[in-house]
């Protein structure tokens, strides 16, 4: 069946979900936000029930399709995939949907009123959308949770889960269409992004991972085996103690982004001394831990 721009595999019956969607690109810092939901689809071991065609929201060019070719025999051609999975929550009063994709780089308006298609199909309770974004915090303090809402009445849900309300002006990334489009077509909607430590340019930040799951299992009221992730943060804090043992210089950076923070959070102006380099050093030694792994 094809609703539109999405090609369902099945319809589950699924009551008042909720929808919580990621994207590959601008919104995505260390894989933030595509970390949080696929560990949720692994953990819940939700299902995948549909798909956006994708072929007119990419440049090919820019985002390339990909092959596999063995022996000269070439498998179908796999396009960017924009995917749906579903869970069913036997102990709370709303199933759940996962959305995780690429963030278009064309038609915008037309990817969001597909994936608002489905939210109106399902009926669904709440949309939330997931993100990443790089921010001058040390990652020696709590991770910072911010985010926005369509709708005044949704701010009350920050206070109780100590969600920070956003104040920004800016290029926006499809999130913000995504909650535009959701208002017009009265459903409520939340956009939650987790602020990575700007000097630590891993592909993946377990640390902000781990809070960001923690953030949304409580969020959508699901319990989540938080094991797996534990263990890679726990294994990142490690690398860096051991980084910051050896290496005067970047104790010195932590320590006056720490005072820094401490005083001004992260509004802090100008640029901090020897940044570059300290963002250098840990790239080069995490992936040196990785190729001794």
């Amino acid at each position: 069946m094809e609703l539109g721009k999405i090609i369902f595999f099945q319809q589950p019956p699924l009551r008042r979900p909720d929808l919580i969607a990621a994207f590959i690109g601008w919104p995505d810092a260390a894989q933030v936000s595509t970390g949080t939901l696929s560990y949720l689809i692994s953990t819940l071991a939700a299902k995948k029930f549909a798909e956006i065609k994708s072929d007119e929201f990419y440049d090919f060019a820019t985002v390339r399709p990909t092959v596999s070719i063995e022996k000269g025999l070439m498998t179908p051609l796999r396009l960017p995939v924009n995917s749906f999975y579903y869970w069913h929550n036997q102990n709370g009063e709303h199933d759940l949907i996962i959305l995780t994709g690429i963030e278009p780089q064309m038609k915008w308006q037309t990817y969001v009123e597909a994936v608002a298609d489905l939210a109106g199909l399902y009926n669904v309770n709440r949309v939330y959308a997931i993100g990443g974004l790089f921010d001058r915090i040390p990652h020696t303090r709590k991770t910072r949770i911010s985010g926005l809402v369509n709708e005044t009445g949704l701010l009350e849900m920050f206070k109780k889960f100590t969600i920070e309300p956003i104040n920004y002006q800016g290029p926006s990334s499809v999130h913000g269409l995504l909650l535009t489009i959701c208002a017009m077509r009265r459903i409520p909607a939340v956009s939650i992004w987790g602020h990575v430590p700007f000097y630590i340019r891993a592909d993946t930040n377990p640390i902000v991972c781990l809070e960001m799951v923690k953030k949304v299992s409580a969020v959508l009221d699901i319990a989540v085996n938080l094991d797996e992730l534990n263990k890679a943060a726990d294994n990142l804090y490690a690398m860096l103690n051991t980084l910051l043992g050896e290496n005067e210089q970047m104790r010195t950076f932590l320590k006056t982004l720490e005072e820094q923070y401490d005083i001004e959070g992260s509004n802090l102006g100008g640029s901090l001394e020897g940044a570059d380099k300290i963002i250098k050093d840990i790239e080069d030694f995490l992936k040196s831990q990785r190729r001794d792994e």
